[in-house]
């Protein structure tokens, strides 16, 4: 897993392994500090796969259709999708 101060090598959201912290890092920018632990090491897990963002943008979007009586929202699909670890 990637740390602070690393080239990132892919498109992604991810998680630090310390708290929780989210970002989204483009390929090619440095991995930040950890926002809640500054000039310390910091762990940043991928945890969004290409095939998750399709679905997030297109529930974003209103593309996806949602039972009947629903409340699912786009925050809800990224926590959600948080919890699947990519292969």
């Amino acid at each position: 897993m990637p740390q602070n101060g690393e080239v990132n090598t892919r498109f992604g959201v991810y998680k630090a392994v310390c708290c929780g912290a989210e970002i989204v890092i483009s390929q090619g920018a440095t991995f930040p500090d950890c926002p809640n632990h500054a000039r310390r090491i910091t762990i940043w897990q991928h945890f969004v796969t290409h095939i998750e963002y399709r679905r997030l943008w297109d529930l974003a979007g209103g593309r996806t259709k949602q039972r009947s009586g629903s409340k699912t929202t786009f925050m809800d699909a990224v926590f959600v999708m948080a919890s699947f670890t990519p292969t």
